[in-house]
């Protein structure tokens, strides 16, 4: 809580306690924005900031003089050295009103272009440093997400860039206050500090409130990140269908409400506690006004100064609150920069986890004859259970292996593996003998041509939907004969053929002239990118899930055709569908983190074992009992 304690000791201590007040609520950070939205752009900026205050005493003096002016112009002929006087000085308070105009509309102008300038800085500093680790573990942390929240202004709902345009602002506000010093200090130069040690006290304490509120609200982060969540999911089109099929939209903005109230009341019970602390600054402050009012005004009747005086020091006495000014713009820039300092917290960490996933040795041609999981233990970061505990796997270069087991076995966490989006807990996993740790993660990912379960539909064109499987080919001139051969062989020729605009389609609704697919066809264009990544040099492919959006018809057709034109590759296939993974050149059977069996379909089918059990109850849903024999034999 500020007090007038506080002041005594800021001004004791000198600028090393006010820089580093400036530091914690994040001032400091939004300064150092400015140089990088552009140095000309930075310097205008500046230089208008200078003149206004030097405008507003210059229109001060001549408002004084004007009124000055009128009683000796009263009655007199215009042609008199009276009547010029008053005309002169309303030329000149009208000039210096319009330049105050011109500064004033040109400032507000260029601080709002600083300011989208510095929204997008940060939006590109956070993008980059959280592309910059190569796992994606620091995205499924939520202190991070957190931190992520805050340097953006999503908890606020004050950007960066706002902050900015405000802090030009504020610049202006506190600038001002040197038009009324330097007319006050003639006529009574202790008049200035009598009125501002009041206000910079009931400033000071003001700060902290807002600050409070700030703190509070940084402290709900999670709270309000749920509570956005389900305004999202009301309004993107994902979740359209289930919100108004299951009349989830009340439902929405019940917990949305809830989420949020329960978070602004935790906000608002601090920022009570804080407004008590703003009555005696407030009345310090009143009183020490009344008392500059009483002092110039008194000091007019005893005719110690005229009219013109009279009205320029009240004028003064008034503009020395602009040491106090807290408007919305000082509420934007508190709101607004408080987060930047977790900016370079985003920006360490990012740095932090890129060196955890380290490596430097090429990738180039691997794997040529083995990759194997060894004695692998793995968790995600903050669990407190096990995904492996001494995973023992190996996936020869050039075959297929099928990798079935119940739901939470493991196989996706597999995949992530594999692709090192993480590295294991414990154990290792090699590659033709090279421990994964050792390659360069970016190199051994590029190697790795991957459909997750939960492949992401990019709402952009068709030809980038399918082009991102050779993204530095897309660099230069992806030839169009490639995305036609891979749509060929993902069976995805009619689907492009039937598209508005081709491969220049946009693939979602939410775009003038786009169009959205079916799942099916979702799930062959996303076969087509990684289709085009194995044309292209990588050497593992993984199907997470590959055809659960296909019937078992296509899906058998597609995974015949797909496992010949992708022999010779080392895949790697996750699916439930028992019609899929016979096929496969070996199957594993994950449980409980351990293959527990390993072979072709038909000697697992012989084993009677897991796998034979499962197979069995799935092919029950299609064929009688009699048939199952020989469904299982082919």
């Amino acid at each position: 809580m500020g007090s007038g304690r506080e002041v005594v000791e800021s001004v004791v201590r000198g600028p090393s306690r006010v820089l580093d007040r400036w530091r914690r609520g994040g001032r400091i950070e939004l300064v150092k924005l400015f140089p990088e939205v552009g140095k000309g752009l930075t310097i205008g900026i500046g230089a208008l900031v200078v003149v206004s205050p030097v405008l507003a005493l210059l229109g001060t003096v001549a408002s004084g003089f004007l009124v000055g002016a009128v009683p000796a112009a009263v009655g007199a002929p215009t042609d008199s050295a009276e009547a010029r006087r008053l005309f002169l000085a309303l030329g000149f308070l009208g000039g210096s009103f319009l330049a105050q105009h011109a500064v004033g509309g040109l400032r507000e102008v260029l601080s709002q272009i600083a300011g989208r300038r510095m929204t997008r800085i940060v939006k590109r500093r956070v993008l980059a440093a959280m592309l910059v680790p190569p796992g994606i573990a620091h995205l499924e942390d939520p202190e991070v997400l957190d931190k992520i929240a805050i340097a953006r202004g999503h908890t606020s709902q004050v950007t960066p860039g706002a902050a900015g345009t405000g802090l030009v602002q504020v610049a202006v506000n506190r600038l001002a206050v040197l038009s009324p010093i330097a007319l006050l200090i003639p006529f009574r130069w202790w008049l200035p500090f009598v009125l501002g040690a009041p206000l910079l006290w009931f400033r000071s304490v003001m700060r902290e409130h807002i600050l409070c509120a700030v703190r509070a609200r940084h402290g709900q982060t999670s709270v309000l990140r749920r509570a956005n969540y389900f305004v999202d999911a009301a309004l993107t089109p994902t979740a359209a269908k289930e919100t108004r099929v299951f009349g989830l939209g009340g439902w929405y903005a019940q917990r949305f409400e809830s989420l949020y109230l329960g978070a602004m009341r935790e906000v608002w019970k601090e920022r009570s506690k804080s407004r008590r602390g703003l009555v005696m600054p407030w009345l310090a402050t009143l009183a020490a006004t009344t008392f500059g009012y009483w002092t110039v005004a008194s000091s007019a009747a005893r005719g110690e100064i005229g009219l013109a005086q009279l009205t320029i020091l009240l004028s003064a006495v008034g503009g020395m609150r602009m040491l106090l000014a807290l408007g919305n713009e000082d509420v934007a820039v508190e709101q607004g920069a408080a987060g930047l300092p977790l900016l370079h917290e985003v920006e360490a960490l990012a740095q932090t986890r890129r060196n955890q996933l380290s490596g430097a040795l090429p990738a180039d041609g691997l794997p040529a004859s083995t990759i194997r999981f060894e004695g692998v233990r793995f968790r995600y970061p903050g669990s407190d259970n096990d995904i492996y505990d001494g995973l023992d796997l190996e996936l020869r270069a050039g075959e297929s292996l099928a990798v079935v087991g119940i739901n939470g076995a493991g196989k996706t966490t597999l995949v992530k593996l594999l692709a090192r989006l993480y590295d294991p807990t414990d154990g290792r996993i090699t590659v033709d003998g090279i421990d994964l740790r050792d390659l360069s993660p970016q190199q051994w990912q590029r190697r790795v041509a991957a459909i997750f379960q939960d492949f992401t539909r990019y709402e952009l064109s068709a030809a980038d939907n399918v082009g991102f499987g050779a993204v530095e080919a897309m660099r230069g001139a992806l030839d169009a004969a490639a995305l036609d051969e891979v749509a060929a062989q993902a069976g995805a020729t009619d689907i492009i053929a039937n598209l508005p605009e081709g491969w220049e389609t946009v693939l979602s609704r939410r775009f003038t002239g786009g169009v959205d697919l079916s799942g099916g066809e979702w799930q062959r264009v996303a076969l087509a990118r990684a289709m085009l990544a194995v044309r292209s040099g990588a050497g593992v492919l993984v199907l997470d899930e590959p055809t659960a959006n296909l019937d078992v018809r296509a899906e058998v057709e597609l995974y015949d055709r797909f496992l010949e034109l992708t022999r010779g590759v080392t895949t790697l296939v996750i699916s439930h569908r028992f019609s899929t993974v016979r096929r496969a050149d070996r199957i594993v059977v994950l449980d409980e983190g351990h293959v527990v069996e390993d072979g072709t379909h038909d000697d697992l089918v012989a084993a009677g074992g897991h796998y034979a059990r499962m197979f069995r109850l799935q092919a029950s849903r299609f064929v009688d009992d009699a048939a199952v024999e020989e469904v299982a034999h082919g």
